[in-house]
């Protein structure tokens, strides 16, 4: 497995485990979407419910995921 380290990791299919900083937010998924916001990289994993986490603030510590880990690159 790879952790997600910097923006422009993470493509549209790829397979991931997020981490939560709360263990119910732990989970297996599958990226649906990435997107630029505001110049912020938002990593899509679920578009009905509206889930997703900011790159930067994964990194800097401020997402509620705690690490992203790449099981399987698209």
């Amino acid at each position: 497995m790879e952790i997600v380290t910097r923006e422009g990791q993470l493509k549209k299919g790829d397979k991931i485990t997020i981490v939560g900083k709360s263990t119910s937010d732990d989970q297996n998924t599958t990226v649906k979407d990435v997107i630029e916001v505001d110049g912020n990289e938002e990593i899509i994993i679920n578009k009905r419910q509206n889930k997703y986490f900011i790159t930067h603030m994964l990194l800097s510590g401020d997402s509620w995921a705690k690490q992203v880990q790449i099981k399987k690159a698209h």
